[in-house]
């Protein structure tokens, strides 16, 4: 039986929540909050809607709290000290910081390291500024090169939307109500490939789909059908 996916409002705490039911042929029930507060529920195709709906009730507090969580969502990193051997990652991989003096400042990987030379005393203030600088480069560099590939997933887009990336305090992206301008987070360059697709995707539905109900994920499910596996791992990963 093919997955079919239906919109459903649910009351928690005196609150109704919105929310799209998926049928599958998984044999549990997985629930799933994302940033802009939407609520995805897979179920078995045999589950009735009472039995979802008291297992939405049980798990109410922390549907709730997630959305609240994610209204105030601050990626969260450790306090960074920009000295030699600290570690920070870039595409899914961890990597320590070369810091040497240079006749003229460089950002290159080298191995395992991201190597960071410039003339004069070393500084943490100049690494963190050549770092953030390369980073920058680098995401707007890679995430335009992927959304121009992922674009081949969606024939149905004329216009490849222009691209901003810059840092966000509150998701990994966004997709501007007519379609034509999608805005990435700078930190999705930490991330591993398939999550950076996973991502820009996801915003490519928006095109096409502005909210999160059935629609959006029956859409999201054809152009990407791992999608959950990828965004668990995103979530894993990048805290």
């Amino acid at each position: 039986m093919p997955d079919e996916f239906s919109a459903q409002k649910i009351d928690l705490g005196g609150q109704i929540i919105p929310y799209a039911l998926k049928r599958s042929s998984r044999k549990t029930l997985s629930i799933t909050v994302f940033p802009d507060g939407g609520v995805l529920a897979v179920a078995p195709v045999s589950s009735d809607l009472e039995a979802i709906e008291q297992r939405l009730r049980r798990r109410g507090r922390w549907i709730l709290r997630t959305r609240r969580e994610f209204e105030q969502f601050r990626p969260i990193t450790p306090p960074r000290k920009y000295v030699p051997g600290e570690t920070h990652r870039y595409l899914g991989r961890q990597f320590r910081l070369l810091v040497e003096q240079s006749l003229r400042s460089s950002v290159t990987i080298e191995g395992d390291r991201i190597a960071i030379r410039y003339p004069g005393t070393r500084s943490a203030d100049k690494t963190e500024q050549l770092l953030k600088a390369w980073f920058q480069r680098q995401a707007r560099q890679i995430l335009s090169e992927r959304l121009t590939s992922l674009l081949r997933v969606f024939p149905e887009i004329g216009d490849e939307p222009r691209l901003t990336v810059r840092k966000l305090t509150k998701r990994w992206g966004s997709m501007s109500n007519d379609g034509t301008h999608m805005l990435l987070n700078t930190r999705l360059i930490e991330a591993p490939s398939d999550c950076i697709d996973y991502v820009i995707i996801h915003e490519l539905c928006h095109v096409q789909e502005s909210n999160h109900g059935p629609a959006f994920f029956e859409l999201l499910e054809q152009k990407l059908p791992d999608w959950e596996r990828r965004k668990s791992r995103l979530e894993k990963i990048m805290v």
